[in-house]
């Protein structure tokens, strides 16, 4: 019986990729380097990388870690103007609450989950919140998702992932989870062919479609040809680690 369900944050529960982006656009562009949103997205979002990684690549000496707090002003900034939760998510975390144990497994600095969940108001929703801050490794390795099962006293057979992007279904999969993978418009062009379900949407997902997992090893069902679509992305960031 699945017992517990964990949340990724960023671009599944809250839509603050586009805020990531930008607040790494507008540090990055303090000096003098360009970040394209295509980068982010393939970079960031699908990959799992972060800014020491993009340093390395560049051949730049710069400090992660001076970059990444110049980062979280900016970022922080953005989400108390601009960040709203993802469509169904308020409504799925009333379906779930009470019936199934629910956590946040998110690759993102716990300030970052924090300064989200507070906005929202729904960090009371969740019994553990694990960040990047708390493990070695962030996604796609399975960290986040072993822990969060770890401090729910939860086997992770027992654990179903909800995620919008590729490197948190394969973290999901390396932590012997199911995973229902929900792709946002940033991520749509993502391979899920991991997952166990492709939702268009979270309010797709039901405790009946959960409970439905166990025991599935079936190849991933498509609620629609819609979800496995390409996502045309924007040539800018709307206003509105690995360090991320």
């Amino acid at each position: 019986m699945i017992s517990a369900v964990l949340f990724d944050l960023d671009g599944l529960l809250a839509d603050t990729e586009t805020l990531h982006c930008r607040a790494w656009q507008m540090t990055l562009d303090g000096h003098g380097i360009a970040l394209s949103v295509e980068f982010y997205y393939d970079w960031w979002v699908r990959q799992g990388r972060g800014v020491s990684d993009f340093l390395r690549s560049r051949g730049l000496t710069l400090s992660p870690l001076t970059l990444r707090a110049e980062k979280a002003v900016h970022y922080a900034r953005l989400v108390e103007t601009d960040c709203t939760p993802m469509p169904g998510a308020l409504e799925l975390l009333d379906r779930l609450s009470g019936r199934k144990e629910l956590a946040i497994a998110s690759s993102a600095w716990v300030d970052a989950v924090q300064a989200v969940l507070g906005k929202l108001g729904i960090a009371g929703r969740f019994r553990t919140i694990v960040t990047g801050s708390d493990v070695e490794r962030a996604k796609p390795f399975p960290d986040v998702f072993l822990l969060a099962a770890e401090r729910l006293g939860v086997a992770p057979g027992r654990c179903v992932v909800l995620e919008d992007a590729e490197k948190g279904v394969v973290a999901a999969k390396a932590a012997g989870m199911k995973c229902i993978a929900v792709p946002s418009r940033y991520s749509a062009d993502n391979d899920f062919s991991k997952a166990d379900l492709v939702a268009t949407s979270l309010s797709e997902i039901t405790l009946d479609r959960i409970g439905a997992l166990q025991g599935n090893s079936r190849r991933p069902s498509t609620s629609s040809s819609s979800a496995t679509a390409k996502a045309k992305r924007t040539s800018a960031c709307p206003r509105r680690p690995t360090v991320r």
